[in-house]
């Protein structure tokens, strides 16, 4: 009855659970697994349970808002196997039914996504001592002893602080199997000793630069529009690790040789345009998240590269005699917030980043050109994402603020007189 209750509810509120296939699918199978350890434990002693095993990694895989309606599921289920050993004892469901909710409940609440793997842990403890508080006072309204109260309490401890545990050796398997990109997963990734990150900083010095740019002007102004920061932070990092392949084609890692100066445009535009499919290629050999892969995959859409078309437009002498078809991106187009913020944010970092001595009016100027460009162009690169142009001023706003502050100007230092001999005796 629970069960069909709790399925009743999610498709009355038409919440994003249920929207997603996959994250129902993890929310059943989590319930499932919880409920057969929880009957297996029961063996052990009634107050012993696995439902904060579920509650946590609904939490992490999740969201809170499926955690909380997990912990009333298990709550109930908790209470029914505490009926098994002796139906006649009425205290000991009522007070695992009121000891595992508000131990889950406090659980969700403690439990610091961004405060890295060893967070579970600490909610499993902090969820166990509440429901070892609630199970005593709830005893005691019964007349039990405190001996057996207090040995029931610490088995409680003991099993929620060992789900916690259980869930941080689960958590990599979990994102890994149903390709979860959770916050911690995410922040794993910003790490400096991340192998990609390594190889862009040694090899390609000059995309590593222009990305980490790029990551501050997206996680800002995904701040703005309600999309996710930290993914866009991660993607922004990665979008153009597709250069590793061949770094000395791309002007930000070129010293006094440009290489394109030796080819035809249509090569020229071949090797930028095929860096987005090594990206992808990367990524995937490095398993990083679907939602990562996905960005850096529509990060240009389907554009055109303008400089090497236009070089072939004017060798040719007319936009008849050259095919657009070299010269476009084999992408999609950005279909989320955060591709669309990335897109945006490259573009905008790129074309500043050209400027000789660029002034707070010049970068105003040259980031409304572009934003417009993207968003009015008739190609229409951000025409499938669901920006609105509400969205698009926040965002240019947001670039103005942070690329000022990248690029601001610097007060030119006098040149150092030299001391003669006298001066300095």
């Amino acid at each position: 009855a629970t069960t069909a209750g709790f399925g009743l509810l999610l498709f009355a509120e038409r919440n994003r659970i249920t929207k997603n296939l996959k994250q129902l699918l993890i929310t059943v199978i989590l319930l499932l697994v919880s409920t057969v350890l929880s009957a297996f434990a029961t063996c052990v002693g009634y107050a012993f349970t696995a439902a904060f095993l579920g509650i946590i990694l609904a939490a992490l895989l999740v969201g809170r808002h499926c955690a909380y309606a997990c912990t009333a599921m298990l709550a109930v289920y908790a209470a029914l196997f505490a009926c098994l050993p002796d139906a006649a004892l009425a205290y000991k469901p009522l007070s695992m039914l009121a000891a595992v909710s508000a131990g889950g409940f406090a659980a969700v609440i403690a439990l610091k996504i961004n405060k890295g793997r060893t967070s579970p842990i600490i909610s499993g403890v902090i969820g166990g001592i509440v429901s070892g508080i609630i199970l005593i006072c709830v005893q005691a309204f019964f007349g039990v002893r405190i001996t057996d109260v207090l040995l029931d309490a610490c088995g409680l401890l003991a099993s929620s602080a060992l789900c916690g545990v259980l869930a941080v050796g689960l958590m990599p398997v979990c994102e890994s199997i149903f390709d979860v990109t959770t916050e911690t997963r995410l922040n794993d990734l910003l790490n400096n000793n991340n192998p990609l990150l390594k190889r862009l900083m040694f090899e390609a010095p000059g995309t590593y630069h222009h990305s980490i740019l790029v990551a501050a002007l997206a996680e800002s102004a995904a701040d703005e529009v309600d999309a996710n920061s930290l993914l866009c932070k991660v993607a922004a990092y990665y979008h153009d690790v597709g250069k590793l392949t061949s770094p000395a084609h791309f002007i930000e890692n070129q010293r006094d040789y440009n290489i394109h100066d030796e080819l035809p445009p249509e090569e020229s535009a071949r090797r930028i345009i095929s860096h987005q499919s090594d990206g992808v290629t990367l990524l995937k050999k490095h398993k990083f998240p679907s939602d990562v892969i996905e960005i850096v995959a529509q990060h240009h859409g389907d554009s055109i590269v303008r400089f090497f078309y236009n070089k072939a437009v004017n060798d040719a002498g007319s936009p008849e005699e050259v095919d657009a078809a070299v010269y476009r991106y084999k992408a999609n187009k950005p279909s989320t917030k955060e591709s669309a913020i990335i897109m945006l944010a490259d573009c905008c970092e790129a074309a500043v980043r050209s400027m000789k001595n660029p002034t707070h009016e010049m970068i105003a100027d040259k980031v409304h050109e572009v934003i417009n460009g993207l968003w009015l162009r008739e190609d229409g690169q951000l025409s499938e994402s669901p920006l609105t142009a509400k969205d698009i001023k926040k965002i240019e706003q947001s670039f103005l603020k942070t690329l000022s502050a990248q690029y601001h100007e610097r007060v030119e230092y006098p040149p150092l007189e030299e001391k003669t001999s006298e001066q300095q005796v």
